[in-house]
Formats: structure tokens, C-alpha cells, sequence
């Protein structure tokens, strides 16, 4: 019977009565039936392929860059050539975000895909060639300014595609996304650039990107937004939404901390085989922990959700401080807890970016979201790095947890104005 044919039975039943149709809507959720009325929306298999597809390029990409590039050059060069990669991409994503919002997807996604693969290939072949270090950075930044804005233009789909049910639960299945493909992508381009050639890498991104979008031009997605539906500044035309950016990079800020002060104090205290472990573990808990809040997406709903969220994660930071009082090992088994919610906020803050976003720019405010991290990691590692070779690794750990509550400051005003 379908919903008209629901309502009509409802109505029919006497005043005071219990009828199905109550007790149906009476009867508590399953802990996972979110997750079955995400897999009922049309074409979710085919829109979480694509999903899966578009994360593991951005992943793999810096280090194939790293070790191609450290083969013919000093790993100075190749560090740069990384930086130019991540300022390309990083400088021009609001822009990309933009045109889709504003033209057809379709065109977009493949000037940007032929200029990215044009890009790529002239990269291979002046390294290979031992070209100048100018003409590498050069085409690095290219590289990044022209890369296909698939993962970001997904999440503008997921939020087309659902409905306030199930948006927090895809958002939460994309970040989820996410963090696997950071430990997968690596650990994949690594073993692509030493075991079968340092241009493989670069040729499965190429095949992964080509597909994503092949599969994401045929996608239904937003309409584009009238011409007359602009403003000069865009997305950020929001000041709620301004306010989220901002909490968005401190936040980054502070995740970028932990990776980057967690190695420094295994090696300050003699226990650099738990560098690796560390960050694993707390991806792992991130991946873990955005699962379990897309399991339950009405949890926080009625209050500030990204702020609650950024609470719990400088208490994670404060724990792991605290833990390196007693030994590495005593951090290494906080790092789950502290890494539990990582994936969660980043999952709340694009849906609440989302429900911010000005009439039809959803996709340029999901690219300022990935710009800001961007800003928000660069900033993170070098400033963190830096008071942690200066003032210790423990002392920059207990830095972190005043970053992640200004965040949370910052979000706590910025909250959804969408039903």
C-alpha cells in the first residue's frame, strides 16, 4: 500500500483508537535503519561508487607527486612541487565550484578533466626528461587548479539527492569515505611508484578521476542557478556561513596538529615505531565513530551539533595530552577515543554547510569548505610543528584543545537556518 493509500486507513479508524499506522510510528528505529533508508534513495549504489571513486585520486596524489618527482630531484623540490600541487587546487576550488554551480556540470567536469590529464601528462614527461624545476611547478599548480571537483561536487549531489532524513547519514558515509581513502590511497600509491613504476600511480589516478566523472556527468543534479541569482561575494555572501568557514579551518587546524605533533613526541620520547600506529589508529577511530553518528543522525539535531561535537573533540586532545604523562603506550590506546569524533564534525560541517549555502551555490560552498582545510592544514602543520620543536611536543599538545574550542565557538552561532 503506498502513502495516500496509509493515509486514507488512518483516516477511517474512530477517534481514540490505536490504530497500525500508530503503532507502526510508535515503534522505536533500528540502530542501523538510517543506513537502510539511505540505500533506499534512487540510484544510492551507483552515487556511492562515484563517491568512493573520487576520494582515492586526491589521496594519492601528493605522495606519487613526492616520489616521482624525489627521483630526479632533491626531496626539497619535490616537497615544493607538493605545495604547488595543493596551492593550485586549493587557490582555484571556489572558483571550479562556481562554474558548476553556474553552467552545466557536464562542461565543466570535462574541461577540467582534459586539462588535468593534459597537465599530468607533460608532468611525467619533464620529470622523466629531467626538465627545469621551474617547468615542475609550474605544471604541479596546474595540475591542482585543473583537477576535476568531483568529491566536492558529490557532496552537493548527496544533498540534492536526500532529504533532511537522510542527508546527516550520507554526509556521514562520505566522510567515512574519506578517511579510508587516507590510509588506502597512500599505502595504494606507494606500492604502485615501488613495486610497479613511479608513473603507475599517476596512471590509476587518471583511470579513477576519468571514470568518476564519466559516471557523474549522467548523475541528476542540481539545476544551475540563474544568472540573476548572483551576488558578488558568492557563497560567502552568508555571514552564518562565514562563521562555519572559520570554524571549519580552525578545526582542520587542529586535526593537522595532532598528525604532525604525534610523530615529533614518539621521536622525542624514544618510540618512533608508534608514529605510524598513532595516526592509524586514530583514523580508524574517525572512520569508526562517523559510521556510528550516521547510524544515529537525529542524535544533536535540536542543538548545536558542530559545536557539541568540537567540544568532544577537544576533550580527545586533552586526553591525549594528559596521556603522555604516563608513556607512548598509554597515547597510542587514547588515540581511538580522541580520533572518534574527527570524522563526525567533518561529516556535520558539510551538512550544515549545505543548509547555509545560498540559494544555489551548494557546490562553490562545498569548495570554499575544501579550501579551508586546506588553509586550515598548512597553517596547522607549520605553526604546530613549530612550537612543538621549540617548546616540546607536550606542550604543543595542550595548545590544541584551545584551537578546537575557539572552533567550536565560532560554530556555535553558525547553525543551519533550513528546516
Amino acid at each position: 500500500m503506498g502513502r495516500s493509500g496509509s493515509i486514507s486507513a488512518a483516516s477511517t479508524e474512530p477517534a481514540g483508537s490505536t490504530g497500525p499506522t500508530e503503532l507502526l510510528d510508535a515503534a522505536p528505529r533500528r540502530y542501523l535503519s538510517s543506513y537502510h533508508d539511505l540505500m533506499d534513495v534512487p540510484g544510492f549504489w551507483r552515487l556511492a561508487g562515484i563517491g568512493l571513486a573520487s576520494k582515492l585520486p586526491p589521496s594519492m596524489a601528493g605522495l606519487s607527486l613526492l616520489l616521482l618527482v624525489s627521483r630526479n630531484h632533491s626531496y626539497g623540490t619535490a616537497g615544493l612541487a607538493v605545495s604547488a600541487l595543493a596551492v593550485g587546487q586549493g587557490t582555484t576550488a571556489p572558483l571550479r565550484g562556481r562554474l558548476i554551480d553556474r553552467h552545466a556540470p557536464r562542461t565543466v567536469l570535462l574541461g577540467c578533466l582534459a586539462g588535468y590529464l593534459t597537465a599530468t601528462v607533460l608532468l611525467v614527461l619533464v620529470v622523466r626528461g629531467g626538465g627545469s624545476v621551474a617547468a615542475i611547478l609550474g605544471l604541479a599548480a596546474v595540475m591542482g587548479a585543473s583537477a576535476p571537483p568531483v568529491a566536492v561536487m558529490m557532496r552537493s549531489v548527496w544533498h540534492h539527492s536526500t532529504d533532511t532524513g537522510t542527508l546527516a547519514t550520507a554526509m556521514a558515509l562520505d566522510s567515512s569515505m574519506m578517511g579510508t581513502a587516507l590510509i588506502t590511497g597512500p599505502v595504494l600509491a606507494s606500492w604502485l611508484s615501488s613495486s610497479v613504476s613511479p608513473v603507475a600511480p599517476f596512471a590509476a589516478v587518471a583511470v579513477l578521476t576519468a571514470g568518476a566523472v564519466g559516471l557523474l556527468i549522467s548523475t541528476p543534479g542540481p539545476p544551475p542557478r540563474s544568472a540573476r541569482a548572483g551576488r558578488r561575494l558568492g557563497a560567502l555572501s552568508s555571514a552564518p556561513l562565514r562563521r562555519l568557514l572559520a570554524a571549519d579551518a580552525l578545526f582542520v587546524m587542529a586535526v593537522t596538529a595532532l598528525d604532525v605533533v604525534l610523530p615529533i613526541y614518539a621521536r622525542e620520547y624514544h618510540a618512533a615505531g608508534f608514529t605510524g600506529l598513532y595516526l592509524g589508529v586514530l583514523s580508524i577511530g574517525s572512520v569508526l565513530g562517523s559510521l556510528a553518528l550516521g547510524a544515529v543522525p537525529n542524535l544533536l539535531l535540536a542543538g548545536p551539533k558542530t559545536s557539541v561535537l568540537l567540544c568532544g573533540f577537544a576533550a580527545g586532545a586533552v586526553a591525549l595530552a594528559l596521556a603522555t604523562r604516563w608513556s607512548p603506550l598509554a597515547v597510542l590506546l587514547v588515540c581511538p577515543l580522541a580520533g572518534l569524533v574527527i570524522g563526525s564534525v567533518f561529516a556535520t560541517l558539510r551538512t550544515a554547510g549545505g543548509d547555509l549555502a545560498p540559494e544555489g551555490r551548494v557546490t562553490e560552498t562545498m569548495a570554499w569548505l575544501s579550501s579551508l582545510d586546506m588553509v586550515g592544514g598548512a597553517t596547522g602543520a607549520a605553526v604546530f610543528a613549530y612550537v612543538a620543536e621549540v617548546k616540546g611536543s607536550r606542550t604543543a599538545l595542550l595548545l590544541i584543545p584551545a584551537v578546537a574550542l575557539s572552533a567550536a565557538a565560532l560554530g556555535w552561532n553558525a547553525r543551519t537556518r533550513k528546516p
